[in-house]
């Protein structure tokens, strides 16, 4: 990853989440976009007026990290335009997040290789907003029983070969695979894929416990979406949701927005987890920041009504949720410390794809990617790589979560 800004700027922290600690008067001194040091307050004297950023009484924090998000704004990511990315990307800085992959959805294959060239050419600038430091591939290699959204006609067996194609035509910048792992007989793809430092994501699967702690053993190391579009516990079969949850190993993903998965089952998911192994994403889609209306998920038209998004066919089909409403939500249902919440959304997420030392952290040597919190979570600011690149009121801007009736959100097989 490369960061270039030769600009020595200050952050004065009045409150400071490094996020695994909760530090106070602090100052931050950033070069190159990168954090040099951490130093107490009384060093402020080595600070000139002209480079310190100071927001009274906000909290500073790492800058989130969503490893799930389709597009924002109106912008689908499966088009794999610089201007959805710019899109998606300035979005995301308005509620505090400063890296994301861009995730694809599974497709004809002609359209999946356009989406891959087009995302891998946008590279990992910062830009204007958030940085893209790679692709989420969701699928093709998902279980028709538990596709979501996801069109039957696309989905298939896993295969190496086929994969490799994928990842030559993106470039190297797949990050992240989600597949289910009863469709890879001999886990040859999640060995593959894990060998060459790909994070393996179990999802949109209806697998045994004994089909997905193979693929755990051969290498993969996330849920995707827990609970939803994955095959329910049983006390007599556990399952594919009864290895998440017991595996200290596998990193799970969260949609809390209080509509895919109700605060009781994400208090049961963080008791289990904690905030070690809890990762919350978005899993939105161009609906994001957007009013209700129609819009697209690559080959599909969505639905959003009091922001819930659905497809033609009444199935959940990702959300409007950012992160900053995440956070807020995980504290308000858990009553947890607000550091925990924020290392759910950054520190966890950056840990588990490998790349912790440099993102999702205020550390010496990590990016100076960082958010500014006021009241109730609303973004006061965001800076990447040393630079502000969202400057905003802090107040809230979403409505609050709606929690879908426990009847309707029991009667979707797939999410």
């Amino acid at each position: 990853m490369t960061i270039q800004n030769d600009e020595t700027v200050w952050v004065r922290c009045d409150t400071l989440l490094t996020p695994w600690r909760a530090l106070q008067d602090r100052v931050l001194r950033i070069e190159n976009g990168v954090i040099g040091e951490i130093l107490p307050l009384d060093a402020r004297h080595r600070v000139p007026a002209k480079r310190l950023i100071h927001e009274p009484g906000a909290i500073v924090a790492p800058g989130f990290v969503d490893l799930h998000i389709h597009g924002a704004r109106g912008r689908d990511l499966m088009d794999g335009t610089r201007e959805s990315v710019g899109t998606v990307a300035e979005t995301l800085a308005r509620h505090g997040t400063t890296s994301f992959l861009a995730t694809t959805l599974s497709a004809p294959d002609s359209d999946t290789e356009a989406a891959l060239r087009g995302l891998s050419a946008q590279g990992e600038g910062a830009g204007e907003g958030a940085r893209l430091i790679g692709i989420h591939m969701e699928g093709p290699f998902l279980n028709p029983v538990r596709r979501g959204t996801h069109s039957a006609s696309w989905l298939r067996l896993a295969n190496v070969q086929a994969f490799l194609r994928f990842l030559e035509l993106a470039g190297g910048s797949i990050r992240k695979l989600t597949l289910a792992p009863e469709m890879d007989p001999g886990m040859s793809l999640v060995r593959e894929a894990a060998a060459r430092g790909i994070q393996v994501s179990l999802g949109h699967s209806d697998a045994t416990l004994d089909e997905a702690r193979a693929a755990v053993e051969a290498g993969a190391s996330q849920a995707t979406h827990t609970f939803n579009a994955m095959r329910p516990m049983h006390q007599r079969e556990p399952g594919i949701l009864g290895l998440v949850l017991n595996d200290p190993r596998v990193f799970a993903e969260i949609i809390a927005d209080g509509i895919h998965v109700h605060p009781h089952a994400v208090r049961i998911l963080w008791n289990m987890k904690g905030a070690e192994r809890t990762v919350l994403v978005t899993d939105g889609v161009s609906a994001v920041d957007m009013p209700d209306g129609r819009y697209p998920l690559g080959d599909r038209i969505l639905t959003v009504e009091r922001g819930e998004c659905r497809d033609a066919e009444g199935t959940l089909a990702g959300s409007t949720l950012t992160l900053d409403r995440a956070v807020a939500n995980l504290v308000s249902w858990l009553n947890i410390p607000a550091m925990q919440a924020v290392a759910a959304a950054s520190a966890t997420p950056a840990r588990s794809l490998g790349l912790g030392a440099r993102l999702g952290t205020v550390a010496a040597g990590a990016a100076a990617d960082l958010v500014f919190l006021g009241p109730g979570f609303g973004v006061l600011k965001t800076m990447v790589a040393g630079r502000i690149v969202y400057q905003g009121a802090g107040q809230p801007e979403d409505p609050p979560t709606r929690i879908l009736p426990a009847s309707r959100g029991g009667s979707d097989p797939n999410r």
